[in-house]
């Protein structure tokens, strides 16, 4: 599907996406922070890791407990004659009640009818998974988004043929995004994650991490995410071919995930960095709970 600018392929939006994803909630992160793909899309590709070979088992920072198995309640007989052991035993068992898939589950986790729109469920852990890692790099693979593209088209102001600059009022597109990840209930995302941890970490090794911790990585990225510094002052635009840049190198050499944070604006990059705290300290403690 392609969008509504012409945005550089470098840039990118879930967190906002966030945060977040959450969800992982902790899949917000990547509704928080979600790229925008640019009118003449290239192919996705997942940046291959480059990471030391390990031996042996990870070494985990920041443990997520094994979710507990939920007991079946055992049926209390009410008061009546008694039944033969032999009649017990040749009733059939109830048949057990399937699990919902885990995205429908993450439905469940907030006002469908209200945020629902922002989402693209399918795949939606492998996909959260995928853009997180990816999150420290130079792009987002289009491929993999799990939310939607923002409303509204990319504004540049013009002051002259040579001089454009990010219009503010492309940071109104993300509001949606920045309530959700304000109105998300961290707890919730966070039992939804430690539930389904196993999913995420098979998700992660998929892509070539067999002795690397998810919950580690995520942590990481969001430090990394928080150390977007505050931009300001009016951000002046290039546009060497079809694409826009930043004209400021240090901004440009930004990577996917902080230029996300300098694209939505400093308002609403502030409320995305004060919910990113919160899910940041949920995961480091998870295993101390």
């Amino acid at each position: 599907m392609k969008r509504p600018d012409n945005w550089q392929i470098e840039e990118i939006i879930s967190w906002i996406p966030a945060v977040f994803i959450v969800l992982a909630i902790v899949v917000a992160l990547y509704f928080w922070l979600r790229s925008e793909e640019p009118q003449q899309a290239e192919p996705a590709v997942v940046i291959e890791p480059q990471l030391p070979e390990q031996v042996g088992p990870p070494k985990i920072q920041f443990p997520v407990p094994v979710a507990p198995v939920e007991p079946v309640p055992a049926e209390i007989p009410s008061a009546g004659p008694a039944v033969p052991v032999e009649e017990i035993e040749k009733t059939p068992p109830e048949p057990a009640v399937p699990e919902l898939p885990v995205e429908e589950q993450f439905t469940f986790l907030f006002d469908w009818r209200e945020y629902g729109q922002l989402f693209l469920t399918e795949a939606l852990i492998n996909h959260f998974v995928v853009t997180i890692d990816n999150m420290t790099g130079s792009k987002l693979p289009q491929k993999f988004a799990f939310t939607q593209p923002p409303a509204g088209k990319f504004v540049v102001q013009r002051e002259a043929e040579d001089s454009q600059y990010l219009d503010p009022k492309n940071y109104d597109r993300y509001t949606k995004f920045v309530q959700f990840a304000e109105a998300a209930d961290v707890q919730r995302f966070v039992t939804f994650y430690v539930k389904h941890y196993h999913v995420f970490q098979s998700a992660y090794e998929e892509l070539g991490y067999p002795n690397r911790y998810f919950n580690d990585r995520f942590v990481e990225v969001i430090d990394h995410v928080l150390s977007t510094p505050d931009v300001r002052k009016p951000i002046k635009l290039d546009q060497p071919k079809v694409y826009y840049t930043f004209a400021d190198p240090k901004l440009e050499s930004l990577s996917a995930g902080q230029k996300i944070l300098i694209r939505i604006g400093p308002e609403n990059a502030a409320k995305i960095k004060a919910k990113l705290l919160k899910f940041r300290q949920a995961l480091t403690t998870l295993g101390r709970q």
